[in-house]
């Protein structure tokens, strides 16, 4: 096996089919501050440490106008700081009950634990955010190797800290063949800035923001027709490759290691 660590995404790539949690949570508290933001605006910057989240939200032009007529004033930093004091509770709290684990998860970790590929992950959730979902996706199976969240480090994606940190804590090496997988560009950008391949999952998260019975319901056509839309967004990130979700990513490994 050539291929030496798989460094997973969490919400929306291992666990939330459709990354739930934090945008209804980034809608709420710009609503409870009388600012509208659509659930589409929320999804943009969506992989990036939360606290990045709200200070791309603000600094949205459309987003920015509207905190403008609110408020008689363009949104400052520590309008980013009031709102992330909120969010992050909220988001603490809103994650406990998404933590349906995406199928195809527990068979990669599986293939990785009988093929002696370390098994990593990273998150835009700190570390209060993780402590109420670890536990419980951990008696559904789901125990990756290593979790680094975004307050380990001094920047999360796409600064490629978050996989050294991986990289160190698992003692793994090198980049060159290891694998970064997610659901959005931030993801992307992540593993190509730490050296890793990537693979970018179109239907499964953020980029096609659809439940797990929204996906089961959709023709070929309309599959074919979403994923194909994510597809360019997270190739243009710098993806090397790209599947519908983490189901389909076991061949895709196996081309990689071929390569490698």
């Amino acid at each position: 096996m050539n291929i030496k660590a798989i460094i997973c995404d969490w919400a929306g790539t291992t666990v939330d089919f459709g990354c739930m949690a934090p945008v209804k949570v980034f809608v709420d508290v710009f609503a409870q501050q009388g600012v509208e933001v659509s659930l589409e605006e929320a999804r943009k910057p969506m992989g990036l440490a939360k606290k990045s989240h709200i200070e791309a939200l603000l600094a949205d032009s459309a987003i920015a106008a509207r905190w403008k007529a609110k408020f008689g004033k363009a949104p400052e930093a520590s309008d980013a700081d009031f709102l992330y004091g909120l969010l992050e509770p909220q988001l603490a709290k809103t994650v406990i009950s998404h933590n349906d684990i995406i199928p195809g998860t527990l068979e990669l970790q599986q293939w990785c634990r009988a093929n002696g590929v370390k098994f990593g992950s990273t998150t835009g959730y700190v570390s209060s955010m993780m402590d109420n979902i670890v536990d419980a996706v951990a008696a559904k199976g789901f125990t990756p190797d290593c979790i680094v969240s975004s307050d380990a480090v001094p920047a999360g994606r796409p600064a490629p800290f978050m996989v050294y940190e991986n990289m160190k804590r698992m003692n793994v090496w090198p980049a060159s063949k290891m694998v970064k997988l997610g659901d959005t560009a931030a993801d992307m950008g992540e593993g190509v800035n730490a050296g890793l391949w990537t693979i970018g999952f179109t239907l499964s998260g953020n980029e096609a923001g659809l439940t797990r019975d929204e996906y089961e319901r959709l023709t070929p056509t309309e599959k074919a027709t979403i994923s194909a839309r994510a597809a360019a967004k997270l190739k243009a990130a710098g993806a090397h490759y790209v599947c519908d979700g983490i189901w389909d990513v076991i061949p895709i490994l196996e081309e990689i290691n071929s390569k490698i």
